[in-house]
């Protein structure tokens, strides 16, 4: 046998030599470029220049958090003492955090006694929460619903209000008192617009109202009302206080 036979491959074998002359070589360069990584790796320890400059850095930091700590916070400046890290210095209203996390209550709207009456048609609404039981919402919906009327005629109209039940009233009515300030509707001088924004008259109630006037002219009395079909009892019962027939 001869040396020239010890080089022959059969086709299988000449590919896993190929493939394995590949596999030598790559790692070969995977070495080399790996050894020359090494010896680039940055050594920030060694530069002066970029220790210089961090050591400004973390200076400068230093400082801006002991400027920090010498302001006044949300109305408070540090102070030391034994029993409060903190005094409040001012401010313009309630309500505010603390730098403690703890916080001003907001002030409360002080609250009639028993036998201390408002006016029914002369309260605003910070004089309504003054009432107990009576709060922002409900003292907005009174004046609301008593500028829509022209007034209010009686305390007990105070339950038309929405949201107002019968222990809300009963709560409420001893603070109130009936004044006899509200509004009159002009039966025979209102135009149809006018009648109709008041909350006690439908549309067809103010169509027969005008009609009435154009048939007959002025109307004289509730009693020619209540012979319209479109008034029932209750409503010229709650309507009565409101009627002028000038």
């Amino acid at each position: 046998m001869k040396w020239k036979d010890f080089l022959y491959f059969q086709s299988g074998e000449k590919v896993a030599v190929i493939l394995l002359i590949i596999v030598i070589v790559l790692l070969f360069i995977l070495n080399i470029v790996l050894s020359n990584r090494d010896q680039f790796v940055f050594d920030a320890s060694r530069n002066d220049s970029l220790n210089a400059e961090l050591a400004r850095f973390h200076a400068e930091l230093e400082k801006q958090e002991n400027d920090t700590n010498s302001v006044t916070y949300y109305g408070y400046e540090p102070r030391r003492n034994t029993t409060n890290r903190y005094e409040r210095k001012s401010f313009e209203r309630s309500g505010e955090r603390r730098p403690d996390n703890s916080y001003l209550s907001y002030p409360k709207t002080e609250k009639l006694s028993a036998g201390e009456t408002l006016s029914l048609n002369e309260t605003d609404t910070a004089q309504w929460k003054k009432i107990p039981g009576i709060g922002s919402a409900f003292a907005g919906r009174i004046v609301k619903y008593r500028n829509l009327l022209g007034g209010f005629a009686s305390v007990n109209q105070l339950r038309e209000v929405y949201g107002f039940d019968d222990e809300l009233f009963a709560k409420v009515s001893p603070f109130v008192q009936a004044d006899g300030i509200y509004q009159k509707i002009a039966v025979n001088k209102l135009e149809f617009s006018a009648l109709l924004k008041h909350p006690y008259l439908n549309y067809k109630q103010v169509k027969a109202i005008t009609d009435l006037r154009k048939r007959k002219g002025n109307i004289t009395s509730i009693d020619e009302l209540a012979m319209l079909d479109e008034f029932a009892e209750n409503d010229l019962e709650r309507l009565k206080p409101y009627l002028s027939f000038e």
